[in-house]
C-alpha cells in the first residue's frame, strides 16, 4: 500500500501532481520520453537494443503502464543509490582532494618487465604416502 503525505494547502490538482512527481519521476522514466497519454492508452519512447539500438515508440494500455511503473517504484526503506564510495556526494569532493594529493605525492616507480621463466611443469603430492611428489612428464 502506498500512502502519500499532503498538506491541506495543496487543494489545486497541479500542485499536487507537482509535488507527487518530484518522488517518483526521477530514476524510472523521465517526461521527456512520454509521447502522448489519453483516457485509454500511454504512448513513450524506447531504445530497441536488440534492433541496432533503434528509437521506437510503444503504445500501452494505462493500466499496463501504472504495472510496470510500478515494479520499478522501491520498497519502503530502500534508496535509489547512484555513486557510492568516493564518488558519493556527500563527500565527493574531500575524498577527490585526498586521492589527487596521495597520487602526487607518490612518484612512480619504473615496473621492470618480468623475464620468462622456464616452463613450470605440473606436480601434485603422492595420494598414497602424502610425502612424495607426483609430476607430470
Amino acid at each position: 500500500k502506498w500512502c502519500v503525505y499532503s498538506k491541506a494547502c495543496l487543494t489545486y490538482s497541479e500542485k499536487l501532481v507537482s509535488y507527487l512527481a518530484r518522488y517518483t519521476r526521477k530514476g524510472v522514466m523521465s517526461e521527456s520520453r512520454l509521447v502522448s497519454a489519453t483516457e485509454e492508452t500511454v504512448s513513450f519512447k524506447y531504445r530497441d537494443y536488440a534492433d541496432n539500438n533503434r528509437d521506437k515508440v510503444m503504445t500501452l494500455s494505462c493500466d499496463e503502464f501504472l504495472r510496470r511503473y510500478l515494479q520499478h517504484v522501491l520498497p519502503k526503506g530502500f534508496m535509489r543509490i547512484r555513486h557510492y564510495g568516493f564518488l558519493a556526494n556527500a563527500c565527493r569532493k574531500r575524498k577527490l582532494g585526498l586521492i589527487k594529493a596521495q597520487v602526487s605525492a607518490t612518484p612512480c616507480k619504473a615496473v621492470k618487465p618480468k623475464v620468462e621463466q622456464e616452463r613450470l611443469i605440473p606436480h601434485w603430492p603422492c595420494q598414497s604416502c602424502k610425502t612424495g611428489t607426483l609430476r607430470f612428464i
